[in-house]
């Protein structure tokens, strides 16, 4: 069982790995990962939650190039030349670098929830699709990310297929009542896990009323 201290290394250690080497991952892994993902809370314990696991080169190669012309296309000049000795150049340089080889992921985990609408949405106001369930999907996308570096896997959370989401339905043949919520993919990290930085939690917290 692990431990309290062995959780919070995990956590503050979980780091967007964008460089994954080619290196396999075994089937065992990942099914590991996603048990790991389905111990989540959902609402009412409906468990929304569906996978469809990627690592066909052909069916990668459709999805990692639909992805790097949206990227592209969304952001355009932005990706140029980042200034790399910014954190926020790092970050694009590492974004744009994941774009041109997704198709080289060893995994691409699609995460996707059935299609439930919101309470706020009145019955007559419902037309069209409705969303998946995020609430309940993104408790188990972040367990899926936790299991992952516990393991030694690198994997970052993605969501640029809001862009293309009809042919990726239509090409993976995935049925029109689940929506997908994340695209994630999963490899041995070429890069170290290590210290996340981030802003005090004292500019982010507020005790009984919003304040400064």
């Amino acid at each position: 069982m692990t431990n309290k201290s062995d959780i919070f290394e995990i956590i503050y250690s979980l780091r967007s790995m964008r460089r994954l080497k080619r290196d396999p991952v075994p089937i065992e892994m990942i099914e590991k990962i996603l048990d790991a993902g389905i111990q989540a809370p959902s609402g009412i314990n409906s468990q929304p939650w569906a996978f469809v696991v990627i690592t066909d080169p052909e069916k990668k190669k459709f999805f990692g190039e639909r992805y790097d012309f949206w990227l592209k296309n969304r952001f355009g000049d932005g990706l140029l030349e980042p200034d790399t000795s910014t954190k926020y150049g790092r970050t694009i340089r590492s974004a744009l670098y994941l774009s041109e080889h997704m198709h080289e992921a060893p995994v691409i985990l699609m995460v996707l929830g059935k299609r439930d609408w919101p309470f706020n949405v009145k019955e007559q106001d419902r037309v069209g699709k409705a969303p998946p369930s995020y609430g309940s999907i993104y408790p188990c996308v972040q367990n899926i990310l936790l299991a992952a570096r516990a393991l030694g896997l690198g994997a970052s959370l993605t969501t640029m297929h809001q862009m293309f989401e009809d042919e990726i339905h239509e090409y993976y043949k995935i049925p029109t009542d689940h929506g997908l919520v994340a695209t994630i993919p999963i490899g041995f990290p070429s890069g170290k896990f290590g210290p996340v930085s981030r802003e005090p939690l004292e500019t982010k917290i507020h005790f009984e009323e919003w304040s400064n």
